[in-house]
């Protein structure tokens, strides 16, 4: 099972890299074909639903504490017992 989700995997990459080399390397002898070519119109699709507005601004209140640093002694003990003894032999 394993080696077949690794070939699964292997074959989208290799699909993905391929498709992804064909959309750029594509190019066109006039202006008239890019009107009916299916990567040139689906690569101007998103572009022409886009509105272009301006987000609104966020505003968000951030307190902050402060925190009083404790003594070292203070955290060496939960390290202390925390640490298990060596397996007896």
């Amino acid at each position: 099972m394993r080696t077949l989700t690794k070939f699964a995997a292997l074959t989208c990459l290799v699909l993905t890299l391929w498709i992804a080399a064909a959309a750029v390397a594509h190019h066109h002898a006039n202006n008239g074909e890019s009107q009916t070519c299916p990567v040139c119109v689906v690569a101007r699709a998103p572009a022409a639903r886009t509105a272009a507005s301006t987000p609104k601004p966020v505003f968000l209140c951030v307190s902050t504490v402060r925190i009083e640093a404790s003594p070292a002694k203070f955290r060496l003990i939960p390290f202390v017992l925390s640490i298990r003894p060596p397996p007896a032999v």
